[in-house]
């Protein structure tokens, strides 16, 4: 495992991530960028120690980064924006771009929530991927910001501009809002798998079956998991998931 350090270019901000490596000596193993949800934790959550083991058995490595204020990473995620995680993650891609242990033409992305709007908003980083993978996408993430609240403390944080409950300036939202994923998706061609379940009390289904239809790939997915939440966390649902994505990738990065 290597850990690496980088700083995203509009902010200055230190960034920190960490690349599992699935080759051996010289031979160079496609990889999976992985963009984390905007949860605290970031990359030391569970989901994402977990993920990248299951992909260095099948020979593909992994490269996971920290957006600004969650995990290993510095900055104020109260400010964490959409566009200060764009640029993030172009800071994050052009410093991968730049390693010789990295094959540049067999790479793909891993996305979930807040990383998966993040991913679908630099579309041409997307169309140089060979696969793209979205957990959950916030295609409209404004909407997800209000659904984990609710109504009531969505009316104390516009009203007082910071809110405990979530932790972010009410101005994210409102930065949010000068975005368009959809229109973003239609202009993204690389083979895309999605999965939602249809219990998500954060980002509802109708906003990613909207987004299924304006991604323009010919080769694409949805998967809807029945009875499952945001976390994955019922039953099998999150194991079911992960070798689904796994598999995606296999097939797309092989060879």
């Amino acid at each position: 495992m290597r850990n690496v350090e980088f700083k995203s270019k509009s902010t200055g901000s230190l960034l920190r991530g960490r690349c599992i490596e699935a080759g051996s000596g010289d031979d160079l193993s496609p990889i999976v960028i992985m963009l984390t949800g905007d949860g605290r934790k970031g990359s030391k959550s569970l989901s994402w120690e977990n993920m990248p083991p299951k992909l260095q058995e099948v020979g593909i490595s992994s490269f996971l980064f920290d957006f600004e204020g969650l995990g290993y990473s510095e900055g104020q995620r109260r400010s964490l924006s959409l566009t200060v995680g764009i640029d993030n993650f172009r800071s994050a891609f052009e410093f991968l771009k730049q390693q010789d242990w990295v094959d540049c033409r067999r790479m793909a992305a891993f996305a979930s929530s807040f990383g998966a709007s993040v991913l679908l908003l630099v579309p041409e980083i997307a169309n140089e991927l060979k696969a793209i993978g979205l957990k959950s996408p916030a295609a409209f993430i404004a909407d997800a910001y209000y659904c984990e609240i609710g109504a009531i403390n969505f009316d104390i944080w516009r009203t007082h501009g910071f809110l405990d409950e979530n932790g972010y300036e009410f101005a994210i939202l409102v930065e949010a809002l000068k975005h368009n994923a959809f229109a973003s998706a239609m202009t993204i061609d690389t083979p895309c798998l999605i999965t939602q379940g249809d219990t998500d009390e954060i980002i509802p289904l109708q906003h990613t079956k909207y987004l299924y239809e304006c991604l323009r790939s010919s080769d694409k997915h949805l998967e809807v998991f029945k009875g499952v939440g945001h976390g994955y966390s019922e039953s099998d649902a999150w194991d079911r998931m992960a070798t689904m994505f796994i598999d995606w990738f296999q097939k797309r990065l092989s060879g």
